[in-house]
């Protein structure tokens, strides 16, 4: 399914006009589809609603209809799904790749997109502000709004560690194994993503001026390259987080009632 017109709705929405394929032009379009916050409100109450596994999967017309009417965005699978269409209509090559976090094996994806012989990473679903180039040895970098980012080649294999670098402390993000997926894989793993134990837990992220907001369930984390700050919302929740990520109260309200207080 090529999705033209979620395609179309974007690159309206963002005021951009396709170019021809080049870095420049691909971050453009990365830090324009940061519009859509990292949330799985939304994943949650699909999860709960909707019991077909295929009809659960949030495609990109309706990622896009609930940014515009929820202020939603989605997570990594309906992210990477819906950049990866992007991508290609702007006439990029791309493969799918899965990622390996501290939860589990392929429980993160990303897109690695080929531009003049080489292959830069691109991660909707980790907020990663700028495609970093896949190294063909040692280490690539790149600074984000909270500190260091480094893309790491584990030897001559196809495997790369993602790590962030921030007030001195260097932090394993992912596994990325750059071997490209097909669809079939892709969605058996989307639609696995449903029964995950992050599933329990409501997850928000979202870039901001110069740093990044992060909450887990009621725990507030504020993060710039020079300081790190916490708090815990003691009431008032969906209006917190609704004020904090500009996702409509009753989509808070509705989600959290599903999972409880955790």
């Amino acid at each position: 399914m090529a999705h033209d017109d979620a395609v179309q709705d974007f690159l309206k929405l963002a005021q951009i006009r396709p170019e021809h394929p080049r870095v420049e032009f691909l971050g453009r379009l990365v830090r324009a589809f940061m519009r859509f916050p990292y949330e799985n409100l939304t994943k949650i109450i699909r999860a709960h609603e909707c019991s077909d596994p295929i009809e659960r999967l949030r495609l990109p017309s309706t990622i896009f209809g609930e940014h515009v009417e929820f202020g939603a965005g989605g997570t990594c699978f309906s992210l990477t799904y819906y950049f990866r269409n992007i991508l290609a209509q702007c006439g990029y090559v791309c493969d799918t790749v899965l990622c390996d976090r501290s939860y589990g094996p392929d429980t993160h994806c990303a897109l690695i997109a080929c531009i003049d012989g080489a292959r830069y990473l691109v991660d909707p679903g980790y907020l990663l502000e700028h495609p970093l180039v896949l190294p063909p040895r040692g280490i690539a970098r790149c600074v984000s709004p909270t500190g260091e980012v480094m893309l790491t080649r584990l030897g001559a294999t196809s495997q790369y560690l993602l790590s962030t670098v921030a007030g001195g402390k260097t932090t394993l993000r992912y596994r990325l194994k750059d071997v490209p997926v097909g669809d079939e894989v892709f969605h058996a793993k989307w639609i696995d993503s449903f029964s995950w134990a992050q599933m329990r837990h409501v997850c928000i992220t979202r870039l901001e001026g110069n740093g990044q907001i992060y909450m887990r369930d009621a725990h507030l984390r504020y993060s710039t390259a020079e300081r790190r700050a916490q708090e815990k919302i003691q009431h008032n929740y969906a209006h917190v987080v609704s004020h904090t990520f500009g996702i409509r109260a009753d989509i808070v309200e509705r989600a959290r009632n599903y999972i409880g207080d955790t």
